[in-house]
């Protein structure tokens, strides 16, 4: 019991002080005080919609008669573009100015949307899938006369300027007019607004009772009944609000009752539901017009669930698209229901949604000018609106005289694949004619937003004349790389003049979604393949040949578009692999860049001019066999080539010229430049003799070979495929080599480890590598019809390489440590010229301009979100992204601490650039024969901004201002570095969680505002053990600089000269709670502070000079880690030690990894290893480090021993001392006779404890020191990359 009472005190204090601690910070900054007059609430959306600009856009769309604008916030995602099929919602409050309530919670609502998504499951479903409209205020000016606390109001606040209800005024409106414009502005805006948008739902916010109500108004004259069409439905939704409102649901709202005054509220109901199109029920929030504002909170707490789960509703009934037979959408066409007198138009896409109960319904779609389509037994469930979309056909003789009863029966089978009804050909909505690049386009967008489970649509690039190169990838999760799924594309139109490939394709997208869920083939093979079809390469050659055939130019139209408008020959345009530096044009790279972005196993080009399949010249005998298998399938399946014709291409052999002009050559063909340098294995299949084939026989080409179109792809799954994993830890290897014997073509695993490799039936030796892994070979047959599965676990290579190969790679180093050797590198490099101040999302943009640009060597994430949701990005940049090597350099440059520091994020991106561009132009960058140099090398980390949001505060030209120093919570990041702090702020988690992710050799922080480097420590009174190879770390960067090393920071008239332009941090600037001491402490990495200049944020032209000034030392700090300390723990076997710490010169611990690889930078001389493991006799080694030449790395064999008697000395010293703190405080405890006592003794204990973690932690003389960590405190943390 004694013992109990000690402790128990000990736990409550723990338990309250980590609670306290961990308690979120509050991101709704909103006090809930007071209400917002008209200027306060202006400039809070005004803030709202700058800060959450990617998911909200602020407009108004009139003026009250004061001239107070009528604001409207638009929340959804891409705000500022209208998406065909999504719905729209709206919001409108305040319409009498002295019903405030509405009005103070829709700025709630808006605040709650916007800060919630991403965070919120329910929130971000809602912005992402509807279009929703607040208009928190539609009568400015009355609210403005209105006085808090009047329960009853007044005329004076509940009408507008002139003395008119807004809401009456709109019971007697049919549309706008001029006359009611100058008394009611407010009415005529509003009405316009709704007319426009027609919207699908909304909620008109009212006061003075707590109620719901629907058309129609008691005093409208639009139905003696009072009862609408839809009845049912609108007591459905107001039920929808009232069951989620605390006091609505009890239907004794207990409001006084005034016997004078009778409900008549609703005008503005009426209209939306007559006239616009829309929904609408009207909500009443509170007995009291305008409570006092400490019943705001309260309110909101009541109403804020049920304003939610009202907009969900938006999303209930039927929807989809009125549409021609050419695939346009219809707008203003009516959808009417049989049995409800009340019918709704589409919008300007065609597209539409009825509200709908659950039930069964005949539902009809008609337009002036086209025959009405009725879709019977139509079944609509709860929550989910069914997809039903109509295609409308002019009147022509043989459709007048259809049978009514031929009409198409919609069955529960048909649920979740509702369409169009079938006609004669598979196509049955696009019109088989040659479409303009705007036709095509819009199509492109309806397949979109008709299918959006099973398509994707995106631009690969843009043309030379700025038109979109349109990719749709159709599959199931479209847009993912799913592990399973073979990888296809088509390619269409690469001559402007040959429109066949185009129109063909674009009717294989239509094919392919009209039939998913309906035809068993093309469901399979939508399941279980990802289709990438572009159906024009060259859109501005198509307009040009286009617009000549239809003027009927005399001429040689083989010629005419047949290029592209820089009259290049797009598939003669591909580089050879011997003249890399051909000129490519943009459309020809947007291709090339798409291609290497994904692991296409097959692509087929579609052409006109010839008729057949074509495939690459020159072929190694497998891959001939193979090419000529994939073209035998096609021939099989096709109809066309039953009877042959002049300009069939031989079936044995690659067609090598087509007799008509070519424009200029600049490369190579596109087969040759896939077959060479991709893992893509490409086809060209000709379909007509005509380059332009009549827009009559076009279906008839369709029907003849979209059986075989769809062989081509069921051909990418009778091939090899399988994975290539890590042997030891199961895992895929990215990038991992698969050749098969006898042919040259290489196929590469994706990301997850996953290949295909296409081979005709036969035989084969197949060979899986990767980098540091051991090669592997194994033997498959391949059958006919069936995918054969072949699976590689490769072990990893000793830590040696070949030796031709590492000695090398220590020449290469030695001869750039050798002096003037880097400095020739550095000047012989591309340079990049992107130099400029950018803003954060200009950052980002050019960021993943890098990661597009550059796969296979960068890899962009997220680290977290800063205090204001913007991203905190980091770019990795390596050799082998997917795979770390064993004992790979890991070093990390990191800018914008300070937001004001505006420098150093330009010269890190500027860096970045650098490294990419000249990654494999330069033989010191890259690859060289067999040679692995530096990035292949080494794995770097690019943090370009650690405080976005004080760097969009900051202003350029101030040099010493502190606007954008701190986050946007006011913190200083580097003082915020603590390891127990659980209020860190969110910018400083993201970084620490990266560093205590572990495994960096060297941290690179560039500063402004002086000119030297700092070493740790920063915080008073602090020796680190290595200080020698810190302030050796920092003296390379201060030499390297042509300045800096000087010493004369000169930034102010009184400063200092500081010798060799190097100082610890503590001496510069004392403080606790820096990145630098926490890298050091945490992350066992040490870290050096370069500050660039004596300007915080020069003016942009100085960039360039301070980029000369500092990209020697960057490209030396990369040097660097390649000079370290490495080596290999291993036992007496040869099998790795993990957890070894070896202490050098008796300071410094560094701890193996499970493969019992270490690393550490140290300071030239000669250094004492000590290494320790449990269970293993200590090893003593000496080791040499030199200045100018790399150090191989090490072995260190253990003998198997019992643990050192110093250890078990130590562990029972530690033992014996918990043994006598404990019975000191039984003793005291006993001569104590008040709790507070033993509280305060408590306490000092833990302080002293804390004292001496910290003095371990700084010391590191303990290679035991991972013993006195809290659970929660372990340094093994994995550290998880969110992937992109």
């Amino acid at each position: 019991m004694h013992i109990l009472w000690i402790i128990l005190p000990h736990i409550l204090i723990v338990s309250h002080q980590i609670l306290g601690l961990r308690r979120p910070n509050k991101v709704n900054e909103e006090t809930y005080r007071g209400y917002y007059n008209y200027a306060a609430m202006t400039d809070r959306l005004q803030r709202f919609s700058l800060k959450y600009s990617n998911i909200c856009s602020l407009a108004s769309i009139g003026q009250s008669v004061e001239g107070r604008e009528l604001w409207v916030m638009r929340i959804t995602v891409n705000p500022s573009t209208d998406v065909p099929g999504k719905p729209r919602f709206k919001y409108v409050g305040n319409i009498h100015g002295d019903e405030a309530l509405s009005r103070q919670l829709l700025v709630y609502l808006i605040e709650y949307l916007l800060t919630q998504y991403g965070r919120d499951v329910r929130v971000t479903e809602l912005v992402n899938r509807t279009d929703i409209y607040i208009m928190a205020s539609m009568n400015p000016d009355g609210f403005e006369r209105a006085v808090e606390g009047d329960c009853t109001g007044s005329a004076e606040g509940r009408e507008n300027a002139k003395h008119y209800d807004l809401d009456k005024s709109l019971q007697f409106l049919d549309e706008p007019s001029s006359e009611t414009s100058d008394d009611t502005p407010e009415v005529t805006a509003v009405m316009r607004w709704i007319l426009e948008k027609k919207f699908v739902l909304s909620g008109s916010l009212h006061g003075g009772s707590v109620m719901a109500s629907f058309p129609f108004d008691d005093s409208s004259s639009s139905a003696s009944s009072g009862l609408t069409a839809d009845e049912a439905l609108f007591r459905h939704l107001a039920q929808t609000y009232t069951e989620n409102h605390p006091i609505m649901r009890m239907d004794n709202p207990g409001c006084p009752v005034d016997p004078n005054k009778s409900f008549e509220d609703g005008g503005m109901q009426d209209f939306n539901y007559l006239k616009g199109n829309c929904f609408e029920v009207t909500f009443k929030f509170s007995c009291c017009k305008y409570p006092m504002a400490s019943q705001l909170f309260t309110e909101w707490t009541n109403n804020k669930e049920a304003l939610l789960t009202y907009i969900q509703k938006a999303h209930i009934g039927v929807r989809g698209f009125v549409m021609t037979r050419s695939g346009f959408g219809l707008p203003d066409a009516t959808i009417s229901v049989s049995g409800i007198h009340h019918n709704i138009t589409t919008w300007r896409f065609g597209d539409y949604y009825r509200l709908l109960l659950p039930g069964r319904y005949d539902i009809t779609a008609s337009s002036p000018g086209y025959l009405s389509n009725t879709v019977k037994n139509v079944p609509v469930i709860e929550g989910k609106a069914t997809l039903l979309n109509f295609t409308l056909e002019e009147p022509v003789e043989e459709m007048l005289m259809l049978d009514p009863s031929e009409q198409p029966i919609v069955t529960n089978e048909d649920l979740s694949t509702l369409g169009l009804p079938t006609s004669k050909y598979p196509i049955h909505t696009l019109e088989f004619r040659h479409h303009s690049y705007d036709e095509m386009e819009m199509l492109l967008q309806l397949f979109s937003a008709v299918h959006p489970t099973i398509t994707y649509l995106n631009s690969a690039g843009r043309s030379v004349q700025g038109r979109n190169l349109y990719v749709m990838e159709i599959s199931t999760n479209p847009g993912v790389d799913q592990q399973g799924k073979p990888e296809i594309m088509f390619v269409g139109n690469l001559h402007g003049n040959e429109f066949i490939g185009r129109e063909i394709l674009l009717n294989l997208i239509e094919y392919l979604c009209r039939n998913y869920g309906k035809d068993p083939l093309v469901t399979r093979l939508v399941n279980s393949t990802r289709i990438h079809i572009m159906p024009s390469m060259n859109p501005d050659g198509f307009e040009l040949a286009l617009e000549a055939h239809k003027d009927r130019v005399s001429g040689d139209l083989s010629i005419i578009g047949h290029s592209n408008s820089h009259r290049v020959d797009l598939n003669a345009n591909f580089p050879e692999q011997s003249q890399s530096s051909n000129s490519v044009e943009a459309e020809t790279q947007a291709v090339i860049n798409w291609v290497k972005a994904h692991s296409f196993v097959l692509s087929a080009s579609i052409h006109g001019g010839f008729r057949g399949v074509m495939y690459p010249s020159s072929l190694d005998p497998i891959d001939e066999n193979m090419f000529k298998s994939v073209a035998e399938a096609y021939y099989m399946q096709s109809q066309a080539f039953q009877e042959p014709q002049a300009c069939d291409v031989p079936r044995t052999r690659e067609k090598k010229g087509i007799k008509h002009h070519r424009p200029v050559a600049t490369g190579t063909d596109m087969l040759t430049w896939a077959y060479h340098g991709t893992d893509t294995l490409a086809i060209n299949i000709g379909l007509s003799c005509e380059l332009i084939p009549p827009e009559l026989l076009l279906s008839e080409y369709w029907e003849k070979n979209h059986r075989a179109l769809l062989q081509i792809i069921q051909q990418v799954h009778l091939f090899v495929r399988g994975m290539v994993t890590d042997g030891h830890y199961g895992k895929g290897i990215g990038n991992a080599t698969v050749m098969v014997e006898g042919s040259r073509h290489q196929v590469h695993t994706s990301s997850t480890g996953q290949y295909w490799r296409p081979l005709a039936p036969g035989s084969y030796h197949l060979t899986a590598s990767a980098p540091g892994y051991t090669s592997m070979s194994a033997s498959v047959r391949v059958l006919e019809s069936r995918v054969e599965q072949l699976d590689f676990k490769l072990t990893r290579e000793t830590l040696h390489p070949s030796g031709g190969e590492q000695k090398d790679f220590e020449n290469l180093v030695e001869q750039l440590l050798a002096p003037g050797g880097l400095d020739q590198l550095v000047r012989s490099l591309l340079p990049a010229k992107t130099l400029q101040y950018r803003t954060y999302r200009e950052r980002s943009e050019f960021l993943r301009g890098l990661a597009l640009n550059f796969p296979h060597i960068t890899q962009l994430y997220s680290l977290g979100q800063s205090s204001e949701f913007r991203t905190i990005w980091a770019l990795e940049i390596a050799g082998h992204l997917e795979m770390p090597q064993p004992a790979e350099p890991k070093i990390r440059f990191v800018a914008g601490v300070h937001g004001n520091a505006a420098v150093g994020p330009e010269l890190l991106l500027e860096f970045a650039s650098v490294l990419c561009l000249n990654y494999g132009r330069n033989p010191t960058v890259t690859k060289a024969s067999f040679t692995k140099h530096l990035i292949d090398r080494s794995r770097i980390l690019i943090l370009p901004c650690v405080n976005p949001d004080g760097r969009e505060q900051a202003h350029e030209g101030l040099c010493s201002s502190s606007v954008g120093h701190n986050n946007a919570h006011g913190t200083d990041l580097d003082t915020d570095f603590f390891y127990s702090n659980a209020s860190v702020q969110p910018e400083t988690r993201a970084v620490m969680d990266l560093i205590h992710g572990g495994g960096f050799s060297l941290s690179v922080v560039l500063e402004g505002g002086s000119l030297l480097t700092t070493y740790p420590y920063d915080r008073p009174k602090q020796h680190a053990a290595n200080e020698e190879t810190l302030r050796y770390l920092a003296s390379l960067y201060a030499r390297s600089h042509p300045f800096m090393h000087l010493g004369n920071v000169g930034c102010t008239k009184k400063s200092a000269k500081i010798p060799g332009g190097i100082l610890k941090g503590a001496d510069f600037s004392a403080h606790t709670g820096s990145m630098k001491d926490f890298s050091l402490d945490m992350g066992v990495c040490p870290e050096i502070t370069v500050y660039t200049g004596c300007c915080m944020f020069p003016s942009e032209h100085q960039l360039f000079s301070l980029w000369m000034e500092n990209r020697m030392p960057l490209f030396r700090m990369l040097l660097e880690v390649h000079r370290r300390l490495s080596g290999v723990v291993r036992d007496s076997k040869g099998r790795p030690v993990s957890g070894a710490v070896v202490v050098v010169n008796g300071s410094v611990s560094v701890h193996a990894d499970s493969q019992g690889h270490f690393t550490t930078l140290v300071a030239p001389g000669t250094q004492q290893l000590q290494v320790q493991a449990d269970g293993y006799q200590q090893v003593l080694q000496q080791v040499n480090i030199s200045s100018d030449r790399v150090t191989r790395p090490i072995v260190i064999d253990f003998t198997a021993d019992r643990a050192p008697l110093s250890r078990a000395v130590f562990i029972i010293a530690t033992a014996s001392l918990t043994s006598v703190l404990i019975c000191t405080l039984l003793i005291w405890h006993l001569r104590s006779a008040k709790f507070s006592r033993i509280r305060d003794g408590v306490r000092w204990l833990r302080r002293k404890r804390e004292d001496l973690r910290m003095e371990a932690m700084a010391s590191e003389k303990s290679p035991l020191r991972e013993e006195f960590l809290d659970e929660s405190e372990s340094e093994d943390d994995p550290f998880f990359v969110e992937e992109h």
